[in-house]
């Protein structure tokens, strides 16, 4: 019929049906994807891609000047038990964080909050509690305080 569809089908991979799918009731038709379940899917696709991103950044810290001290930090988070904050204070004051760059010191602090919400929520409390201002700070507001003392968090 026409030569150019005759010879692009000619040079592509794809098969030709041999014949329609003749779908005979609703149970036999195809899944389509609404709107919402395919935004669904693009947002996963992209958690998946950020967690993957993630685990990459940290394993390459793992390997750089500060890994050991990471895997320190990470084996202590491990073991942390509810009321045991001062563990991860006393071990933070003792490694060096002055000369790591904000991108570690970043990485670190991000561990320290999933480790700590994931501790609050199996022990049944809410996963934030950030204290107010006229309150004693939370072992996670010490730690973002002293990895990054130039921001200054006053809410």
């Amino acid at each position: 019929m026409n030569a150019y569809l005759d010879f692009a089908d000619s040079i592509s991979n794809r098969k030709k049906p041999s014949h329609p799918k003749v779908v005979k009731s609703d149970r036999q038709a195809p899944m389509v994807r609404t709107g919402v379940e395919k935004a669904l899917d693009e947002r996963n696709k992209q958690v998946s891609r950020a967690n993957k991103w993630d685990r990459a950044e940290l394993e390459r810290m793992l390997d750089g000047p500060h890994g050991p001290q990471i895997r320190q930090i990470k084996t202590l988070l491990r073991s942390l038990r509810i009321n045991e904050g001062n563990r991860l204070l006393d071990l933070l004051a003792s490694l060096d964080w002055l000369n790591a760059n904000a991108d570690v010191r970043h990485m670190v602090l991000s561990l320290i909050d999933d480790a700590i919400v994931e501790l609050r929520i199996c022990n049944g409390l809410p996963p934030i509690d950030d204290a107010l201002p006229w309150e004693e700070p939370t072992i996670f507001q010490i730690v973002r305080s002293k990895l990054k003392p130039e921001e200054t968090h006053e809410s």
